[in-house]
């Protein structure tokens, strides 16, 4: 079904965006045009079983198999193509009374059954037929041997060895999962290697957390690290209450805070990033009619001065 159909893709998504639902999307839109153009048509909802068939057996390159046979165990048949008819016995077919007069003419060989067999009641658990019935080895049920897989001197059902083949299949892909998640960190660690408990960072600050007047980035410490590979970090202002993972900071070129520097008091990356500025103005200011002289003033009560953020007032006494 649509052989000549292959897509290629470009960069690797970034782990932490929705690109693989943008990708999944843009896929089924240009596998949609490309379909309509083979076909000389507009009628695109036509031809979305024949997309989703294709995606269903297209090559997964985490589990190494297509995902229809890592849920069913077995490659997706696709009508007479996959059966066991010639190309030449059912490209004339044109209606299923031509496939059942084909199908009722070909023999399963040659009637052998004894006197006995035919007075055996039991039916096959597979086909539901009378016949010469084995013992299916895992499940103890009654079939017969074209109804299972032969092995040397034992028998076993088509139902108890294609779950086998389910289970072998989503071992299988679990695997493939694992080697590519084991990969993904593999590089990961290459380009951002673990910090040292001592060493310094340099934390970038958001832009709804920086002042005016705050640096850009806020120079700490690593104070320790977790069995989850978080850390904890830590200023001469004192230590940052949350922990922080390896992708959201960058070693600073020399160790400029000291352990022993760091005050145990607690404080956000906003806090941090004001006391880093010097003026701790920070997000404060005041719109203070006149003087400023007393403590309803926001900059005053703050202990700290007015600047060009306040109001314009020119009598102020706190500049």
């Amino acid at each position: 079904m649509w052989p000549g159909l292959k897509l290629v893709h470009g960069k690797p998504r970034h782990s932490q965006s929705q690109g693989s639902v943008e990708r999944s999307n843009q896929d089924v839109r240009d596998m949609l045009v490309a379909w309509m153009l083979d076909n000389n048509t507009k009628q695109w909802s036509e031809g979305l079983r024949f997309i989703q068939s294709k995606k269903n057996r297209s090559l997964h390159e985490g589990i190494k198999k297509s995902p229809y046979e890592a849920m069913f165990g077995m490659k997706q048949r696709i009508g007479l193509a996959d059966s066991s008819l010639e190309k030449e016995t059912y490209e004339s077919l044109e209606t299923e009374e031509d496939l059942e007069r084909i199908l009722d003419g070909i023999t399963t060989g040659p009637d052998n059954e004894t006197e006995d067999n035919l007075y055996n009641t039991d039916l096959c658990a597979i086909c539901e037929e009378c016949g010469i019935l084995v013992t299916c080895q895992k499940c103890s049920l009654k079939v017969h041997v074209k109804c299972g897989i032969e092995t040397e001197d034992q028998v076993v059902c088509s139902r108890c060895n294609r779950t086998d083949a389910i289970r072998d299949q989503r071992e299988d892909a679990k695997s493939g999962l694992e080697k590519q998640a084991a990969k993904m960190l593999s590089l990961s660690c290459q380009k951002l290697p673990p910090a040292e408990v001592g060493q310094n960072v340099v934390v970038k600050v958001p832009d709804v957390d920086r002042g005016r007047l705050a640096p850009r980035n806020v120079l700490a410490a690593v104070l320790s690290v977790n069995k989850c590979g978080l850390y904890k970090l830590g200023t001469k202002n004192g230590e940052l209450e949350r922990l922080y993972s390896r992708n959201e900071f960058t070693f600073a070129d020399s160790n400029f805070i000291k352990l022993s520097e760091v005050l145990s008091t607690l404080l956000n990356l906003r806090q941090a990033s004001v006391l880093a500025s010097g003026s701790k103005q920070g997000f404060v200011m005041c719109n203070c009619k006149r003087y400023c002289i007393s403590k309803k003033c926001n900059c005053r009560s703050k202990e700290v001065l007015c600047n060009s953020k306040c109001h314009n007032n020119s009598e102020c006494k706190n500049k």
